[in-house]
């Protein structure tokens, strides 16, 4: 099975088992204005997801530890990504990172669920069970 895949401004975004991934990759730069990157990301994600919610990882593993805490935060609460995501997780490759960035989620207290992870099966497991919950839920109110 094909897997459409698509790539802008060093964000690639594809869609595998109900789960739309982002990964950023080295060379995205903070110098664009955040506002752009809210847009990249919407339409990313919106072309995907077809107009349905579904969760979302973003991988930052290969972006520096500023730049992360930077589209972090600014990602963690766009209310443009909010209003067409079911729960966002981030992939960071350093402890330190997940910790910093988990007391600011703990007190930032999103409308949208985020989480981090450095870790990409328990970040797919989180979001596996976000989607069948929602379903399920869905399922329920029909």
């Amino acid at each position: 099975m094909m897997t459409e895949e698509i790539l802008i401004d060093n964000i690639k975004f594809w869609v595998d088992q109900n789960i739309i991934y982002c990964k950023i990759y080295d060379g995205f730069e903070i110098n664009s204005l955040l506002k752009d990157a809210e847009l990249i990301f919407y339409n990313g994600i919106s072309t995907l997801s077809k107009g349905k919610y579904m969760p979302v990882i973003i991988n930052m593993r290969e972006i520096d530890y500023t730049f992360s805490i930077k589209i972090y935060k600014f990602l963690s609460n766009s209310t443009l990504l909010n209003s067409i995501v079911l729960s966002k997780a981030f992939l960071v490759h350093r402890l330190g990172l997940k910790i910093l960035l988990s007391i600011y989620n703990f007190t930032s207290d999103p409308v949208v669920p985020s989480e981090i992870f450095n870790n990409q099966n328990l970040a797919t497991q989180h979001c596996n069970r976000d989607h069948r919950v929602f379903n399920q839920l869905k399922r329920n109110r029909s």
